[in-house]
């Protein structure tokens, strides 16, 4: 097939018991296409009010977690993607998909404020 990318990934659960709530998003393009695994770990950018993938070191709000992608998309390269993300929700941290190089400090920091978004984060729970 024409422009299809296919990679093989391994599903990881990343929700827990509690029931979740979602809500539909706008993704925002970054001037190249890129693919999103659902348990990606979403900020939103203050001054667009859309969402990117969470960036610790950012100061444009990317840099504090507020949803979860609920699904696998393809985000193009230009326009704006709609998506489904988790608002409320129990997520086990061993199927979130965080930022490469995020550090110990960050990832604990970013757990708090999605606890205060409404996402409680389970660390360590077994496969």
């Amino acid at each position: 097939m024409n422009g299809v990318t296919t990679y093989e990934k391994t599903f990881v659960p990343f929700l827990g018991a509690h029931p979740p709530l979602m809500e539909s998003v706008t993704i925002a393009s970054s001037g190249a296409a890129r693919d999103l695994m659902a348990g990606t770990v979403l900020a939103v950018v203050t001054a667009s009010g859309k969402l990117k993938e969470l960036a610790p070191g950012a100061s444009d709000g990317s840099q504090t977690p507020t949803h979860i992608l609920a699904e696998d998309c393809s985000v193009p390269a230009s326009g704006d993607l709609v998506a489904v993300a988790y608002t409320h929700c129990e997520a086990l941290d061993r199927g979130l998909v965080w930022p490469q190089g995020i550090t110990a400090p960050q990832k604990a920091a970013a757990i708090a404020a999605l606890r205060d978004a409404g996402i409680f984060v389970t660390l360590n729970q077994p496969a």
